[in-house]
């Protein structure tokens, strides 16, 4: 969600003034991106052939062209915010620092951290 958050932000701040989406898909890119890049992440160090190794990204890029381009009127630029947000989170939380960090977060912490998010993005967007 934070992900998705930060992708329609910056295409908020970089879009032209009359543009609105509501978002959901550029979500749905993120989560891509950060599966993408977090598999991939995992796979690095492995000793296996590059081909196996790249596969998560190289197959996130493929879904992204496919279903993300599709259609007149689809919002390019979210879904490639999207995802690359998703990216570069994947990437930062499939750190070793990140990781050891992240385990010691109790989960009801990080599902009332998703719930306040929810809650101050329909605020803002009631408020509009």
């Amino acid at each position: 969600m934070t992900g998705a958050a930060l992708a329609n932000l910056a295409e908020g701040l970089t879009g032209p003034p009359e543009h609105s989406a509501v978002g959901a898909s550029t979500a749905v890119f993120t989560c891509l991106g950060l599966m993408s890049a977090y598999s991939w992440r995992e796979r690095l160090y492995l000793p296996q052939h590059w081909g196996r190794r790249w596969a998560p990204l190289v197959a996130g890029v493929a879904l992204l062209g496919w279903t993300g381009s599709a259609g007149e009127g689809t919002d390019l630029v979210a879904h490639l915010a999207g995802f690359t947000t998703g990216v570069l989170l994947g990437v930062a939380v499939a750190s070793g620092a990140s990781r050891r960090w992240l385990e010691r977060v109790p989960q009801w912490l990080t599902g009332a951290a998703a719930l306040a998010e929810i809650a101050v993005a329909w605020a803002f967007a009631l408020r509009s």
